[in-house]
């Protein structure tokens, strides 16, 4: 019989908002706000989609502290790492593109699909970015339409909003 190894969901505060946070030795694989899912649908839902078992901690291991200190005072963190090696290669490609993004700036749904060499697949970017499990961390937000309208969001175009808002205001005051 084989034992999954446990994988972890911890509670955060970002923005003023609890975060659940799904982890694994490897990485940051999920996040959810506790407005939005309790524990135990977070988890159920985590489980379903991934296979293996999660347990809640009380706190969190030191570099993703550490890295989501970071995020919030700069926008990104070089500390923080996420296991996202179950979805596929594109959406991978896109979510590393999109973590690529300067704080307080902006790119398209087409630079991002021109940086991944599959210049036609602006559409194909955006269903990426809507699957992204990390919307927050894998700074998603920063990517708007051709045209300068910021387009959907996971969370709502209105909190897209209110981030890129945030970031511009920010970014000002360094």
């Amino acid at each position: 019989m084989v034992i999954k190894p446990f994988h972890h969901i911890g509670l955060v505060e970002i923005l003023e908002e609890q975060l659940w946070l799904a982890f694994t030795k490897s990485g940051i694989c999920a996040s959810e706000f506790k407005k939005k899912i309790n524990l135990k649908e977070f988890k159920n839902h985590l489980e379903e989609k991934t296979g293996n078992n999660f347990l809640k901690v009380d706190s969190l291991s030191n570099d993703i502290e550490e890295g989501i200190n970071q995020w919030l005072v700069k926008g990104y963190s070089a500390k923080l790492k996420f296991e996202i090696s179950d979805y596929s290669s594109f959406q991978q490609k896109v979510w590393r593109s999109c973590s690529q993004i300067p704080f307080g700036e902006t790119t398209t749904y087409s630079k991002i699909a021109k940086d991944i060499n599959n210049p036609k697949a602006q559409r194909a970017v955006g269903s990426a970015l809507g699957a992204n499990p990390i919307p927050l961390l894998i700074p998603c937000h920063r990517v708007v339409r051709n045209d300068g309208s910021v387009g959907e969001y996971a969370y709502g175009s209105r909190l897209k909003e209110l981030l890129l808002k945030r970031e511009k205001y920010a970014n000002v005051l360094d």
